[in-house]
């Protein structure tokens, strides 16, 4: 997502360089609050779940509302299981479908709904 780690420091890139940005996360609070530090004119934050295609849909067509357009699409959230005893023969398949869903399908979403947008 938007609100931290890799996104974040991407969005105050593109902020530097003149972009408005959509901040769009599952964290609200570090979204909101990175939307403050950039100024409201130039970012807007969404609710974003990358595993339900709505939430996606939204988080476009909210850049497009607000900005009249979608030039760039960054698709970074992502999840790995953290485990320090991690086993792949004890690993949860759940734990597993929930990286696919983010990790790739979450992309294939993301990708999706900007190629309509652009």
């Amino acid at each position: 997502g938007g609100a931290r780690g890799i996104g974040e420091q991407t969005a105050k890139l593109f902020f530097k360089h003149g972009a408005k940005v959509v901040i769009a996360d599952i964290q609200d609070h570090l979204g909101q609050t990175l939307c403050k530090d950039l100024g409201q004119s130039s970012s807007v934050f969404v609710h974003c779940d990358v595993t339900k295609e709505k939430d996606v849909e939204t988080a476009v067509d909210t850049a497009v509302s607000k900005y009249g357009k979608l030039d760039i699409m960054l698709n970074n959230a992502g999840v790995f299981e953290e485990s320090p005893n991690f086993d792949i023969l004890k690993d949860d398949p759940l734990t597993f479908q929930r990286v696919v869903n983010v990790n790739l399908v979450g992309a294939f979403l993301g990708t999706k709904h900007a190629a309509r947008a652009m």
